[in-house]
Formats: C-alpha cells, sequence, structure tokens
C-alpha cells in the first residue's frame, strides 16, 4: 500500500506543479504562456483564456472544451482536440459528477439537457494527491484530451523481496519492494488547467 501511495504521490506532482514548478521542453510552467513559432503567445491557463474566474461550474468547464478544440500547437496548428479527462481534487468530486452526470444542466430553473454528459465521452478522475494537504490546491482542475503530452515513464516496474529472518539481527523477517518511475511533461498540447480562483 505504501509503494501504491509513494508511486500517486510522485505521478500528480506534475499537476500540483501545473501552474509553476513544473516545466514542459520550452522550459515553462505546464500550465502557462507558450511562444508559437510565429512569434505569438498562446495560454493554456484557463484563467488567462477567459481573463475571469476559473472556478469549476458549468460555464467555465465549457469555456474549457472550447479551449481545448481550439488550442495551437507551438507550430500555429489547431489540433482539435475533445476532452478525455476531467481531473479534479477530492474537494471537488461532488460538483464534477453534478456537472457533468446529472440528466438535466446542474445550474439551471429549466429544463435544459445537460450538453456535458450526452455530447461529450470524458471521464472524471479524483486523487487525493492534488489536495491541498498534499501540497496541490482544492481549487485546481484540469481537462485534459486522449492524446496530451503528459507520460508516464516506468524504468523498473515494481520488484518485491522477501528477508528472510535468518538474515536480522531479531529474527524477523523484512518484506522489501521498489520500483523507478518519473512522470513528465514534454508539451502543453492536451492540456488545460484552471486554478480555480477569481485570480491566478
Amino acid at each position: 500500500m505504501k509503494l501504491r501511495v509513494s508511486a500517486d504521490q510522485n505521478s500528480f506532482k506534475i499537476f500540483r506543479g501545473a501552474f509553476t514548478t513544473t516545466l514542459t521542453a520550452d522550459g515553462i510552467a505546464l500550465c502557462g504562456q507558450h511562444a508559437l513559432s510565429n512569434g505569438q503567445f498562446y495560454s493554456n491557463n484557463l484563467y488567462t483564456i477567459t481573463g475571469a474566474s476559473s472556478i469549476l461550474s458549468s460555464t467555465s468547464l465549457n469555456a474549457a472544451i472550447v479551449a481545448l478544440s481550439v488550442q495551437p500547437d507551438q507550430t500555429c496548428v489547431i489540433l482539435g482536440q475533445q476532452p478525455a479527462v476531467l481531473l479534479v481534487p477530492p474537494a471537488l468530486i461532488k460538483l464534477a459528477l453534478e456537472l457533468s452526470d446529472s440528466a438535466l444542466a446542474g445550474d439551471a430553473a429549466t429544463n435544459a439537457i445537460n450538453v456535458f454528459r450526452s455530447a461529450y465521452g470524458y471521464r472524471i478522475f479524483s486523487n487525493p494527491y492534488l489536495s491541498a494537504g498534499a501540497g496541490g490546491s482544492d481549487t485546481a482542475w484540469f481537462l485534459l484530451a486522449r492524446n496530451h503530452a503528459i507520460k508516464h515513464i516506468v524504468r523498473q516496474g515494481v520488484e518485491t523481496y522477501l528477508r528472510p529472518w535468518g538474515m536480522s539481527n531479531n529474527r524477523t523477517y523484512l518484506y522489501q519492494a521498489n520500483f523507478r518511475e518519473e512522470v513528465v511533461a514534454l508539451d502543453y498540447v492536451g492540456v488545460i488547467g484552471a486554478v480555480g480562483s477569481v485570480s491566478a
């Protein structure tokens, strides 16, 4: 169990530092302002894109979906990506499910259908290592396309070894496990990040 915890803590540091310390190949934060080949800049930080609140709501979720679909790569080509994963901390899982999985629109008094549920096939994931208690944020959330550029590299899978009692001073067994893996953000493509607050 502790091994799985270590792997998750290591993997989700990418998102905990997405607006500050997680750098892509261009040396800019994963959810930051990236230079394009035509000399212009592109930001995949939802607050910068909308110039308004990026708190999770039907409005901000729709803005993130639109931003993902028109997101250019560094050569200025719009890739037309669609959402595959809505990644939220535990504090936002209830709201994310209400916005995405309700039969009717979650924040409207009318009987409008929930377009997020009927039109998009994304899944909702939550992880405790995104939360403020783990060094992340209880308000930040991310929309990922299927072909995002965040990669999980396994250099060595989990290996276990039971050290027999004859190799200890107090005649006890010791169960050991180790692994070597890393998660890297090669590019910003396929990721829209939202700090989830009124100011970035």
